[in-house]
């Protein structure tokens, strides 16, 4: 068996696009089985947040457009490959998981709309090599209104055995 220890980062926020962004809801770092990126092994949270808290711990409650936040929140997780999967061993991967909606206020009507673009972004185990910048882009709209940005990531190769 193989292993290997990363630390993924998400590292900065940054608003590519003309309107204000303001995201809610996570994004998970996960390892996953392989051949089917629904079965977890370990999952971490790098983002989370819910209606009313603050966007970033330096209490900003909206991103303006060309600005960033850092974040630098880091988690350490484990990636195993055993080569031929059997009972018990199963090959795995990352995957960056987000669940992110964003308000748009449209007439004095508060409509909540998902973010799309990266969804899951997968890293297999054999991409996993020294320190890697990852940048997933996420969008939004409601009718002609449009929310964009893009969150950039670090993943670091630790350890690696086998």
């Amino acid at each position: 068996m193989a292993e290997k220890i990363v630390d993924v980062t998400l590292a900065a926020i940054t608003n590519v696009g003309a309107t204000r962004v303001s995201p809610m809801g996570f994004i998970q770092v996960r390892t996953v089985r392989a051949v089917d990126d629904e079965q977890d092994f370990q999952r971490e949270t790098l983002y989370s947040r819910e209606r009313g808290e603050p966007l970033h711990p330096s209490g900003a409650q909206r991103l303006e457009p060309g600005n960033s936040l850092t974040y630098n929140v880091m988690r350490r997780l484990t990636v195993r490959h055993f080569g031929t999967e059997s009972p018990g061993q199963l090959n795995q991967m990352l995957i960056l998981a987000p669940d992110l909606t964003q308000d748009f206020v449209e007439l004095g009507t508060v409509h909540t709309r998902v973010y799309f673009g990266c969804s899951r972004l997968k890293i297999r185990f054999g991409e996993i090599e020294g320190f890697q910048t990852v940048s997933c882009s996420h969008n939004a709209f409601l009718g002609d209104q449009e929310c964009k940005f893009r969150a950039d990531y670090t993943v670091n190769l630790v350890s690696s055995s086998g």
